[in-house]
Formats: C-alpha cells, sequence, structure tokens
C-alpha cells in the first residue's frame, strides 16, 4: 500500500475507537468492517475535524433514511427514501447526523442528538431496521433501513447512548455548518457567524410563483422538474379552459376542478419545502467547501 492509502484508518487523523468501529457484535475486528466503516468516514472528515470536542471519539458510522411524516412519504413516493439518505456517526458523547445525497456524499448540513436529551433509544427489527428515539422534549423521530451488519453492532452498543449531559433544547438540533454553533428553531441566520441559510418565506414565495420552484431552491433540481412539469400542464389546461368558460358556461365547473388541482399540487409543494428547508441550507453553497488532501493532516478550504 501506497502511505497515502486511505484504507488506513490513521491517515484519517480521527480520533476513532479502532476496538469498536471495526469490530462486529461479537467484538471480532473484520478488515471488511473497517474498510466500509473508513469508506464513509473519508467523505465527513473536514466537518469531523471542526465538529469533534476535546476529548470525543467515534464509535461507529451508520448509513440511514432521515426521519419523515407519512404525508411526505405519501406524496413524494418511494424516492423519499433516496432524497431522505443520511449518515449517522456515533460518539461517545452524540449523535451527528448528516443528511446527504443519494450516494451518500456530506450536504453543508449537520445536526446532533446529545445523549443526554433522549429519553429513550430503541432499535427495531420490526418491519424494518428502525433506530426509534424519544428526546426529553417530547419529540419522537424515528431513522429507517439501517444496514443489518450495522444494526447489531447498535444492539451491543445501546447502553452507551442513555446517559450524558444534556443540552438547553433537549431534542436534535442542526449547527452552522461554518462555525459550529447549535441553530435557533426557525431562525434562518447563525447567531454567532451570520451565516444566512435559505429560508421558508422564500421557499413559499418561490413554490407560488414558479413551477417546482420550492424544490428548485430547497436544492432538489429533479423533483422540481417534475414539479414543473406537473404544474405546467396544469396551467395551460386551466387557461385554455378559462377561455373556452366565456364562451360555454358548463365549463365553469371543469376550470373550478382543475384550479383546486393546481392549488393542492402548489400547496404538496410548500410542505415539502419546508421539510428541506429545515435542514438549514446556507444561502452560499460553497461556504464550508473544503477537500481533504489524503495522507495530510491538513484541511484545505476552496
Amino acid at each position: 500500500m501506497k502511505p497515502n492509502d486511505m484504507t488506513k484508518p490513521d491517515n484519517l487523523n480521527l480520533p476513532i475507537n479502532k476496538e469498536i468501529c471495526f469490530s462486529n457484535q461479537k467484538e471480532e475486528f473484520k478488515e471488511k468492517i473497517m474498510k466500509d466503516q473508513i469508506k464513509i468516514l473519508k467523505k465527513f472528515v473536514p466537518f469531523l475535524k471542526s465538529l469533534l470536542e476535546p476529548g470525543e471519539e467515534i464509535l461507529l458510522c451508520v448509513q440511514a433514511t432521515s426521519p419523515m411524516s407519512f404525508l411526505e412519504q405519501w406524496t413524494t413516493g418511494w424516492v423519499i427514501y433516496y432524497l431522505k439518505r443520511c449518515v449517522l456517526i456515533f460518539t461517545n458523547k452524540r449523535i451527528l447526523h448528516f443528511p446527504t445525497k443519494y450516494d451518500f456524499t456530506p450536504k453543508h448540513s449537520v445536526s446532533q442528538i446529545r445523549y443526554g436529551d433522549m429519553d429513550e433509544f430503541k432499535l427495531s427489527g420490526f418491519l424494518g431496521r428502525l433506530l426509534k428515539i424519544e428526546y426529553k422534549s417530547g419529540r419522537k423521530e424515528k431513522f429507517y433501513y439501517i444496514k443489518s451488519r450495522e444494526f447489531r453492532k447498535l444492539k451491543t452498543l445501546e447502553p452507551r447512548f442513555i446517559k450524558g449531559q444534556p443540552s438547553n433544547i433537549s431534542e436534535r438540533h442542526s449547527l452552522c455548518p461554518k462555525c459550529m454553533t447549535p441553530l435557533q428553531k426557525d431562525v434562518y441566520s447563525c447567531s454567532n457567524c451570520h451565516l444566512e441559510f435559505k429560508n421558508m418565506k422564500t421557499a413559499t414565495w418561490m413554490s407560488i410563483l414558479f413551477p417546482g420552484g420550492g424544490y428548485f431552491y430547497a436544492g432538489h433540481p429533479i423533483l422540481g422538474l417534475m414539479d414543473a412539469i406537473t404544474e405546467g400542464f396544469l396551467l395551460i389546461i386551466l387557461i385554455i379552459n378559462v377561455m373556452g368558460a366565456l364562451e360555454r358556461m358548463e365549463l365553469w365547473g371543469f376550470v373550478l376542478f382543475v384550479a383546486i388541482l393546481l392549488f393542492i399540487e402548489k400547496l404538496i409543494t410548500i410542505y415539502h419545502a419546508k421539510h428541506y428547508i429545515h435542514e438549514y441550507i446556507p444561502v452560499d453553497k460553497h461556504v464550508g467547501a473544503v477537500s481533504f488532501v489524503p495522507g495530510s493532516k491538513k484541511v484545505q478550504k476552496s
């Protein structure tokens, strides 16, 4: 192997608990597990170097699907499980939640779950491998589709996740990707470094004024294109039938029906945009853009 081979954990220069992270549920070291964990971790090296606190070490990385509502699933369909992919990094202090793209590459968004903020940590294998968390605030969340190997490993680590110092938020909360300050709910600007995030007001207006606008604004162009085609089709039918209804009064009923469909489509777009905006997406997509140089201990900012 070359000295800068990224399959070597020491080249990541991260505080990894190798005995836990690179072993199976029987605490047996497995080279394949090590390679798989490093493959996930190396994508997040720049973020973790800024995020990790003194004395914090990485225990396990897990690919999963972020929490979602039933209405999100019902109105989006199976593709939601690709749109809501995430990586959970378990440390000895907290869980770091990174929303990702469909291929599990990171977005510029991160949230944390302090172990002290949890009232319940439950792994369930019924109808899929789920992680259910109930917070001290009363809020409940589910993370879906955890791989079986990581699911079994988490079972053995579960006792480690029921103690810890609580935060003043008492549930999962987002962090500024630039300075790592906890962000205030529904406040789309960092109180520390003043980094601006995409906001719900703009997302709503974009959804109303432009076909697929809310999706494009929230960073989901494929959904935006699909929505634009649907809205454009409904809008053309509406215009044609309004013109026809000016001469034939019986067409106004159909005009009303199409208008209601278009209104519902707009509401769905706004509803989805709201959930994506809550990931706290920086207005400047290049903010905090970083690259990790293999074999180097330095993180280079672009």
